[in-house]
């Protein structure tokens, strides 16, 4: 009789809370850091109105399960990035988007030099397996007041990291199709 107590009491456990499958673990969501300069970085705005940030939104938007990372320096370039490129996307890192060049070409370093920089970070990051999107180091955007802090640099409002993502949706979901189908 206590064992058939028992049983029911299971069963009733289990008919109010369900069944909760043991052992399989939920899928985690795809990583992606976004690495590079102050146009990752989000130098002007606040970081919720950074690239990143807004990247994560619209992707989440779209029923994307994601995390981007903001990766990003001010002043960055090409050689630095390429030294600190294990913790710019750390492990887990299944997407690297990588946006550099900026501060490279405003020093004077030849453009096929900050290109060649760029294709050797973009060569490590997929040989740690990782997918990547290279972006700029001009955005196209640069010459249009509407989506400019108005620096000296020509760095970005949120405006501008607006434009950017609406630019790279389509790509970056692309990416983090695949990466899920890995």
């Amino acid at each position: 009789m206590a064992n058939m107590k028992r049983f029911i009491l299971v069963i009733a456990f289990l008919a109010i809370c369900g069944p909760h499958p043991i052992g399989q673990a939920q899928a985690a969501p795809v990583q992606i850091a976004a690495i590079g300069d102050s146009n990752i970085a989000g130098k002007g705005v606040p970081s919720s109105d950074a690239y990143p940030a807004k990247l994560e939104r619209a992707l989440k938007a779209k029923g994307y399960d994601v995390v981007v990372l903001n990766n990003g320096i001010t002043g960055d370039t090409t050689k630095s990035l390429l030294a600190r490129l294990d913790s710019a996307a750390p492990q887990g890192t299944q997407i690297a988007i990588v946006w550099i060049g900026i501060n490279d070409l405003r020093v004077g370093v030849p453009a096929a030099a900050v290109e060649a920089d760029r294709q050797a970070i973009a060569s490590r990051l997929r040989a740690r397996g990782m997918q990547v999107l290279l972006l700029g180091p001009r955005t196209g955007l640069r010459d249009d007041p509407r989506f400019l802090l108005g620096d000296a640099q020509g760095h970005l409002n949120p405006a501008g990291y607006d434009q950017i993502v609406a630019r790279t949706l389509s790509q970056v979901a692309a990416l983090v199709n695949r990466a899920k189908n890995k």
